[in-house]
């Protein structure tokens, strides 16, 4: 046991004075200061809206128009067709959609029919929930009076004729209400702290650098390395004298202590990049070293001599690099190349 651990620190101090290795550490250390030093910065976060207005009665014509005038974080836009809003959805072009029925004025002053305004979302839609809340508020603003009016003439108590004579003045004075209620400044008053107008949502972000996923990258390639140092020295004939066992253990040695360094560093440049719980990042790196080690293990016990490895390394470390996510975003592809990178060990991290 003794024999093996002493290999061990030889093999780590090897490993550490490989070039691969240092420039792998050296840019994860540099990329952590960069991400420290570099301020955020604040992004827009623009959230169109679709509005498919089907009903002509000129109240909702109103209600739309004031929607798309209104000092929001959402910027409503109308749509001439259910297909076109199907597509601005399904592109992101739109964060939502709002198809407002026929006959819905009409039905919303009836208490037996109901024509409910339809809306579509998909998962990447940014505050779906805000987005209805915004268009329900002003619907209540121009359809309240509008659903009193329609019910008090509905109303048994207006149906005799003393009652029918003055109802034109109570509507009036209802009218008259209403409006000095819903523009009273001492009812609804809302103060703007920035002294601007509140008509986008913003976020601190910090450069988009694919730090987790580069060091993934480079957990892997170390325990690829690991794989071509036991190869080589495998083919030297440094160990004839192991038995089968004692080779098992030395082909794990190989591959533990490239990726072992790689493993250390990266646990504090995620704490700096991403923060959060220190142990859970510490968990996650240990869990992704693990895999990997298993990962470049069986794949050293299926190429056996260094020329073969030699020649599948290169497309290994191309696939990495192209479906291993520092490149492009996984969720961008689509089913088969999925599937390609789930192959991987990166895809998990």
């Amino acid at each position: 046991m003794k024999l093996f651990f002493n290999r061990f620190f030889i093999l780590l101090k090897r490993s550490m004075r490989q070039p691969v290795n240092l420039a792998m550490l050296v840019i994860l250390l540099t990329l952590a200061v960069i991400y420290r030093q570099v301020p955020s910065s604040e992004k827009t976060l623009y959230m169109p809206v679709a509005l498919l207005c089907e009903d002509s009665d000129p109240v909702m014509q109103k209600t739309v128009d004031d929607l798309i005038h209104a000092n929001s974080i959402f910027h409503f836009y109308t749509v001439d067709s259910r297909e076109q809003m199907y597509e601005d959805i399904s592109s992101g072009a739109a964060n939502s959609g709002f198809v407002i029925p026929a006959e819905f004025t009409k039905n919303a002053l009836s208490t037996d029919t109901k024509t409910p305004i339809e809306v579509y979302t998909t998962q990447a839609s940014m505050l779906p929930s805000l987005s209805r809340d915004e268009v329900f508020s002003h619907f209540i603003r121009y359809y309240a009076l509008e659903i009193a009016v329609f019910q008090i003439k509905e109303s048994q108590a207006y149906s005799g004729e003393a009652m029918q004579s003055r109802l034109p003045e109570i509507l009036e004075n209802l009218h008259e209400i209403y409006e000095r209620f819903i523009n009273s400044s001492d009812i609804f008053r809302v103060e703007d702290a920035s002294g601007g107008v509140y008509n986008e949502l913003t976020r601190e972000e910090k450069v988009d650098i694919p730090v987790r996923k580069l060091a993934g990258l480079f957990i892997l390639v170390a325990g690829l390395i690991g794989i071509a140092t036991y190869l080589k020295d495998s083919e030297e004939r440094l160990y004839m004298r192991l038995r089968g066992s004692e080779r098992y253990v030395m082909r794990l040695l190989h591959i533990v202590s490239c990726i072992l360094p790689m493993s250390i560093i990266t646990w504090p440049v995620l704490w700096i990049t991403e923060g959060g719980n220190g142990l859970i990042l510490l968990g996650q790196v240990a869990l992704y070293t693990l895999m990997c080690t298993v990962y470049a293990y069986l794949f050293s016990m299926i190429l056996r001599t260094s020329a073969i490895y030699q020649k599948v390394l290169p497309i290994l470390l191309t696939m990495a690099i192209i479906f291993g996510g520092v490149l492009f975003d996984i969720s961008s592809f689509d089913n088969t190349f999925k599937i390609v990178s789930m192959c991987l060990p990166t895809y998990y991290f």
